[in-house]
């Protein structure tokens, strides 16, 4: 998958700003990162020099590869001692507050998590890396009427089940009264700003 889009976030660019800083039109940028169409190779590398990746990064052939002060170092564990009461991420819990006085961690989910634990591998960073987390849409969901227009919609489902709407998220090609991604799961019309929500970008 490209990283067109995923470079322009990391970067805190709007949609007015790439184009500008890279002379093309909202529909080009949108085709780009919709992955309707492909950059030339010189716009490919002039987009790298705007975003300061690598266009390796940009093709999504790797996950390194971005500019350095985007990339998070860990943070050293004598650091943790300095950080009592801020949030850190790690892979294995998310974010977590920096209990000093106790020299622990405590999760989302209530748990306490030992300093020691950074000597059997937890890395632990001030800011989450990139793709830690997922992109969110920005724009605002289609109107339902709008969907009928479309070949496919990102869809994201309305749950408060976080591994499910992980699952279910994604590309869904439109139907004539449901939406379908490649694996069959599906979300019909009539369900529609109760149960998910459709957009045309991410």
């Amino acid at each position: 998958m490209r990283n067109f889009k995923t470079a322009r976030l990391i970067n805190h660019m709007k949609s007015t700003d790439a184009m500008e800083a890279l002379g093309i039109s909202q529909p080009t940028l949108s085709a780009w990162e919709r992955g309707v169409k492909s950059p030339s190779i010189e716009e490919l590398e002039h987009m790298a020099d705007v975003y300061g990746v690598t266009t390796d990064f940009l093709l999504g052939r790797t996950e390194e590869g971005h500019s350095s002060e985007l990339s998070p170092t860990p943070v050293p564990k004598e650091n943790l001692m300095i950080l009592h009461g801020k949030p850190v991420w790690c892979k294995e819990h998310g974010w977590m507050l920096v209990n000093a006085i106790e020299g622990c961690f405590l999760s989302a989910d209530g748990k306490k998590i030992s300093f020691s634990e950074t000597e059997n591998g937890l890395e632990i960073y001030r800011t989450a890396p990139v793709f830690a987390e997922s992109t969110v849409p920005e724009s605002a969901p289609l109107k339902l009427s709008e969907i009928a227009d479309k070949e496919k919609i990102w869809v994201e489902p309305i749950s408060q089940d976080e591994t499910l709407r992980e699952e279910l998220r994604g590309w869904y090609l439109v139907k004539e009264r449901f939406v379908e991604n490649e694996f069959g799961n599906r979300f019909y019309l009539d369900g529609y700003g109760v149960k998910w929500w459709g957009f045309d970008e991410i």
